[in-house]
């Protein structure tokens, strides 16, 4: 039998293949039994997945995250799919696993989208600007994490060179937005659209599956960001002998402490500058379209209704329109 995509799993299918396996966690039934709760996923999609009688020894013995085999089926609970695990293997030689049919990835060009991430980069005008982004690309080693990065480990554009991806998306978005708004500092909108995530390249694994790193979680990364821009601002005014003006550099550092919006959704502070606030609502924009793009792509149940989603506070329906 062949390989069955998360995204094309139906109830009472029956499985035996490779997975990567997330979050598992030990947790008791109300008989006092010990159970495996963990989420599932492969280039497609992700399941949650159960496994109702397990021994603490077969616990400790998977990886998370890490590459399994899992054997079960698949069931509805509540309205929703979840796949029963018989039995979880860990995978002892990941070299043979072909894991295109795992991580999910851009379906977009990368080099295509490296070049246009530079022409519109090369547009800015204010010297110091200009400085500061082109110390960033010089770092070979940077930009190679830069586009291959997921944006998030979940939320969106969570595939490999999701971060370029979404980086490209809001400064195309912002070379539309930009001329509307002529008293807008466009020079500074696109420097500090392509730094605000720039963080993720460390915060961010994709080794075997999407994960935080420990750096990640410790410290983040809009500090990351912020923290990287200082040390950038340093080494150019060791090089050139003058520093990035101070006024520029504070504002820019704003932007990435803020790009969050509000506290609770990560930012340091909230955005109080015109361009700040627009990269907020550009860089929202862009995730919560794909967010919402990828929800009604997800497989459920019902044909016209995904699941709640909590980022939007309802279910999202599925639009069927017919074309004339």
């Amino acid at each position: 039998m062949g390989r069955i995509a998360i995204n094309q799993l139906r109830d009472g299918d029956t499985l035996e293949q490779t997975f990567i396996i997330s979050g598992k966690q030990l947790g008791t039934t109300s008989t006092n039994k010990p159970f495996l709760k963990a989420d599932v996923s492969d280039a497609t999609g992700q399941i949650h997945c159960r496994m109702w009688s397990i021994s603490r020894e077969v616990f400790d013995h998977i990886p998370s995250p890490g590459y399994v085999t899992i054997r079960g089926r698949v069931e509805t609970y509540q309205g929703h799919l979840q796949l029963v695990a018989d039995g979880v293997t860990r995978v002892e030689d990941p070299s043979r696993i072909d894991v295109t049919q795992l991580l999910k990835q851009t379906r977009k060009s990368i080099p295509d989208m490296q070049a246009r991430l530079r022409e519109i980069l090369q547009q800015i005008k204010d010297p110091d600007l200009a400085l500061l982004v082109k110390s960033f690309f010089d770092d070979a080693e940077l930009m190679k994490k830069f586009a291959l990065s997921p944006a998030a480990q979940k939320m969106h554009h969570a595939w490999l060179g999701g971060l370029l991806e979404h980086t490209l998306n809001l400064l195309e978005i912002a070379v539309l937005i930009c001329p509307r708004y002529p008293d807008i500092d466009r020079d500074l909108v696109l420097a500090g659209l392509f730094l605000h995530d720039i963080g993720k390249t460390a915060e961010l694994s994709y080794n075997c599956g999407f994960d935080y790193t420990d750096v990640g979680r410790l410290v983040g990364h809009v500090v990351l960001g912020t923290l990287w821009l200082h040390q950038h601002a340093i080494q150019i005014a060791k090089d050139r002998g003058t520093p990035i003006r101070a006024d520029l550099l504070m504002v820019l550092e704003h932007i990435i402490l803020s790009h969050h919006g509000v506290p609770e959704f990560g930012a340091a502070v909230l955005p109080k500058t015109p361009e700040a606030i627009l990269i907020n609502l550009i860089d929202n924009l862009d995730a919560k379209t794909q967010m919402a793009i990828d929800a009604v792509a997800e497989p459920a149940e019902s044909a016209n209704w995904t699941d709640y989603k909590k980022a939007f506070e309802t279910a999202l329906y599925r639009p069927t329109i017919t074309r004339q």
